[in-house]
């Protein structure tokens, strides 16, 4: 198998836009094979660059992490406070939720792993704040290392202990108050905690996978900051967060966020935090496990800072969550998401910048690798993605794409056969059988009686549905089924597929052909007995904007906050039985 299908060549309409309605009434009347065909050459969207929003070199803000519905969202809603007094609180609420509420009323706690986006967002929006609202941020964003200075995060109380540095990085503990690690030292006996050894081994574990063998660019370094742990390696806390329902972060005081400072780039420093025993956690992040996986996700939030770290939110975090599953296969801690994952939430589009989709997003990477066989096409998109000085900063989308198209492929192809693999997880993922499948839209039993069945579906971009087609009474074990899509205009992103389950287990997939008017068609074996379901996969993989442009979207809703341009499109589908 190629890195995605070819679907084909063009094929003949000379149906009109009914046509789907028409044949419906021809559904019990025996017709011959239809002929099957491709589609045409997919011309990807423009590139758009930026446009003047006031925001350094025009790229505005990413939209705010949501959370859900509560008082500090009303705040913003009702124009009580701005998007900047916003994320300064909603930052605060992770470490002094208590205090946030006594402002605000019902605030809710954030999601546990949406700590380093919730910092990102005010890092963002330093802009935005008064002098005295700035000094705060400063203060949350400080390191625990500052103390006193960090009196609205999780600063230490008492001196550090002499940090613990390997060759690429340094841990930071303290040897008592709530912040401290276990002090056993039994395995090495070397006067460190075993727990701090344990994040030195996988910090460095993780920069091997990551930085050498992945070959990411390493984190940048933070040489220039105030505070830089003392020298130029990348810092690494251990504190008390679990007590605080969170498993860990990464965040910047990068000179070159302040908004004086006069850079024009999106690419910074980080230093990162974690728990001091992850005891507060559930199977399977409990322990040096919860340790394994926090750091693997965390530490690339660093490494994404050295290319963009305004990128989309559902970039970000599904490349994140896919990375922790290849550094740490066996904890698999990523399979939680699966439930918010294009797989059970086919309708939900893949670059929507919100919810638990954008870890769920993770599977999105993972189909690219093992469909591919190749990892490197996740960080060639990342570099597509760079918005350092040189870099070309493309979206996530486009980024994707653009190393879609290098490969011979086409976008539109790729997402087509991920929903269509998807249908059938066991077939193409390596731990598929530890997947879910899709949920269908309609499951019909075709008899000899209703000799099949027409419908629709409204698909937003780059979403899909399933409807399922189960052989009935009546038919026979010569039959074959008919399957025909009537779509919008190739041009808007129709596409789709057949999956054919049989009897014995195995399964055998149909990428259909859809020519320019938006018509596929296909005829498959449906003998009762020998087939136990006939699957339609339906896939809009439109990638278009509005006027082909970003940054005009103000919620961030979707990839670079452009207006998608083919939501709610129309889908008509027949399955006639032919025997």
């Amino acid at each position: 198998m190629g890195p995605f299908d070819q679907r084909g060549l063009p094929v003949k309409r000379s149906r009109s836009r009914s046509f789907v309605a028409a044949i419906a009434a021809l559904l019990v009347i025996a017709l011959g094979a239809p002929a099957s065909g491709g589609s045409d050459p997919w011309t990807r969207a423009p590139r758009t660059g930026h446009i003047d929003v006031g925001s350094r070199d025009g790229k505005p803000v990413p939209s705010l992490v949501p959370v859900e519905a509560d008082a500090l969202g009303r705040a913003l809603e009702r124009g009580r406070i701005g998007e900047a007094t916003y994320a300064l609180e909603r930052a605060r609420s992770l470490f002094d939720l208590r205090g946030v509420r006594a402002r605000y009323g019902d605030v809710r706690r954030a999601d546990a792993r949406a700590a380093t986006l919730i910092l990102r967002d005010l890092v963002a929006r330093l802009d935005g704040l008064t002098a005295s609202e700035q000094r705060q941020a400063r203060a949350i964003l400080a390191r625990p290392t500052d103390g006193a200075a960090d009196q609205f995060g999780d600063g230490y109380t008492v001196a550090e202990a002499t940090p613990v540095c390997s060759t690429h990085g340094c841990v930071h503990y303290v040897a008592s108050t709530p912040d401290a690690p276990a002090l056993t030292d039994v395995s090495p006996v070397n006067g460190i905690p075993d727990y701090v050894d344990s994040a030195v081994t996988t910090f460095e574990e993780v920069w091997t996978a990551e930085v050498t063998t992945y070959g990411y660019r390493a984190p940048k370094s933070d040489i220039t900051s105030v505070n830089n742990g003392g020298n130029a390696l990348i810092d690494v806390y251990i504190t008390q967060l679990g007590d605080q329902g969170l498993y860990g972060y990464c965040t910047t005081d990068d000179p070159n966020t302040d908004p004086a400072s006069g850079y024009l780039y999106y690419d910074f420093s980080a230093y990162c935090v974690v728990d001091n025993d992850y005891a507060e956690f559930p199977p399977p992040s409990t322990g040096l496990p919860g340790l394994q996986v926090t750091m693997a996700h965390e530490f690339f939030h660093a490494v994404q800072f050295a290319y963009d770290a305004l990128e989309d939110t559902w970039f970000m975090e599904s490349t994140s969550t896919w990375m922790e599953d290849e550094v740490y296969d066996a904890v698999n801690d990523n399979l939680q998401y699966l439930t918010d994952s294009p797989i059970s939430m086919p309708d939900v589009p893949l670059d929507y910048n919100g919810g638990f989709n954008v870890y769920g997003d993770w599977i999105w990477p993972r189909f690219l690798v093992e469909s591919g066989g190749d990892a490197t096409i996740v960080r060639r998109a990342w570099e597509n993605a760079d918005a350092s000085l040189g870099g070309i900063d493309q979206y996530g989308i486009k980024a994707y794409a653009t190393e879609i198209a290098d490969a011979g492929a086409k976008f539109r192809w790729a997402f087509a056969d991920f929903a269509m693999y998807n249908d059938a997880p066991t077939e193409l993922y390596e731990e598929g059988s530890s997947y879910p499948i899709p949920p269908y839209s309609r499951r019909i039993k075709v008899t000899r009686g209703n000799g099949g069945a027409s419908g629709s579906e409204s698909l937003d971009h780059l979403s899909s549905s399933y409807t399922w087609f189960i052989p009935g009474r009546g038919v026979t074990d010569t039959a074959k089924l008919w399957v025909v899509v009537d779509a919008p205009a190739y041009r808007t992103g129709p596409e789709a597929s057949v999956v054919v389950f049989y009897a014995n287990g195995n399964v055998r997939f149909f990428p259909l052909s859809v020519n320019k008017q938006g018509v596929a068609e296909m005829v498959v074996p449906f003998k009762k007995g020998v087939v136990s379901e006939v699957d339609l996969v339906m896939t809009n993989a439109s990638t278009r904007l509005v006027n082909g442009e970003c940054w005009v979207d103000p919620s961030w809703t979707y990839s670079c906050a452009g207006n998608p341009t083919d939501d709610g499109m129309l889908f008509e589908y027949s399955a006639i039985l032919l025997q």
